[in-house]
């Protein structure tokens, strides 16, 4: 009933028959989840609320000023100006470089984030794509692509620092990967299924953060390790690689290299509500369940990406060998350790 309701608001407002209404839907699903919520302009949105508040909260924890000559009140015309920046500075590219590879890796490293948070649920029954029962395999599965394609890219573009930094991209899935998805694997045993949405109901009366803690500080520092924030911030160190395996990127495409940092920050963020966090539930706060979901999951994203950012503020940057012994070493370890409590919280019926 919503969702035809939408669609017709939709149709109206775009001035678009009813043909085109059914054609635009997808697995009849209204355009507000397609263009909205956790649509395109919601990826968008984030993106640049997320650049703007990292900004400020970066200035206030450093007791920095910042722009405020150029970006007025709250510094927000800088981000304006950026922007048009990014897109009005000439697009080079290095002359040895493949150039299929080289201009395409940027513009498909968002994109394949941007379908992995198609299958995030904000409700029941606002969910883009629900994959019959195999929602986070099939999410790992995705964003597992992520990875390939700053490995191409530092390699189309025949520069050492970019081929170092790809290479540390390397380093660093290695190391996280394997930790997440083994606890990934034990919410699913706790939960008795890989649908999302059946995680969250799941978690109904207790969060998994609670009886999974070790899986739930595993995982948080596996997400920063996968969306290389600091102190997890080594294939683009300033300081020794310029910007790693995007050095050689400007204009447009370089802003589309920085675009996937946040789709992709988004994404495993929205992942870890849906598997320790509850995902869409929480106390009713508006007479529309559908409204109270979709407000608690962008409660939990912000009070997640603040705790996130703020450790930048506390962390210096790690070494390579030290990301690996921390995978190995100790994210590994501790996986299968809470891989094993969930088997047998399971097996006893304690859950």
């Amino acid at each position: 009933m919503i969702s035809d309701l939408l669609n017709k608001i939709w149709g109206l407002l775009l001035g678009l028959p009813g043909w085109v209404m059914e054609f635009l839907t997808v697995n009849k699903k209204p355009l507000t989840q397609i263009i909205v919520i956790p649509g395109f302009a919601f990826i968008l949105l984030f993106a640049i609320v997320t650049v703007w508040f990292e900004r400020k909260f970066l200035a206030r924890a450093m007791l920095r000023v910042g722009p405020y000559y150029c970006g007025k009140r709250s510094g927000w015309l800088q981000l304006i100006a950026d922007f048009l920046k990014l897109f009005t500075k000439e697009l080079t590219m290095p002359e040895d470089c493949e150039r299929l590879l080289f201009s395409s890796a940027p513009i498909l490293l968002p994109t394949v984030s941007a379908v992995a948070i198609a299958l995030i649920p904000f409700d029941p029954d606002w969910v883009l794509f629900r994959a019959g029962g195999v929602g986070m395999p099939l999410f790992f599965a995705i964003i597992g692509l992520a990875p390939f394609f700053p490995l191409v890219s530092g390699w189309a573009a025949n520069n050492k620092y970019t081929v170092i930094g790809a290479i540390r991209v390397a380093y660093l899935y290695i190391s996280a990967e394997i930790p997440l998805i083994l606890c990934a694997a034990a919410v699913a045993v706790m939960a008795g299924t890989f649908d999302l949405v059946g995680i969250v109901e799941a978690q109904r009366n207790l969060w998994f953060a609670v009886p999974q803690f070790i899986g739930f500080i595993v995982f948080f520092v596996g997400l920063m390790i996968e969306v290389e924030r600091t102190p997890f911030d080594i294939p683009v160190a300033e300081q020794e690689l310029v910007v790693g395996w995007r050095t050689e990127y400007s204009g447009i495409l370089f802003g589309f290299t920085m675009m996937a940092e946040y789709v992709s920050f988004l994404a495993w963020m929205l992942l870890f509500i849906t598997l320790y966090l509850g995902g869409y539930q929480g106390p009713m706060i508006f007479g529309s369940p559908l409204l109270s979901h979709i407000i608690w999951v962008l409660i939990k994203l912000s009070i997640l990406e603040s705790s996130i950012i703020l450790l930048r503020t506390v962390f210096p940057r790690v070494r390579v060998d030290q990301s690996l012994r921390i995978g190995w070493y100790y994210l590994t370890p501790l996986a299968v350790l809470n891989l094993l409590i969930a088997l047998a919280v399971k097996a006893m019926g304690l859950m």
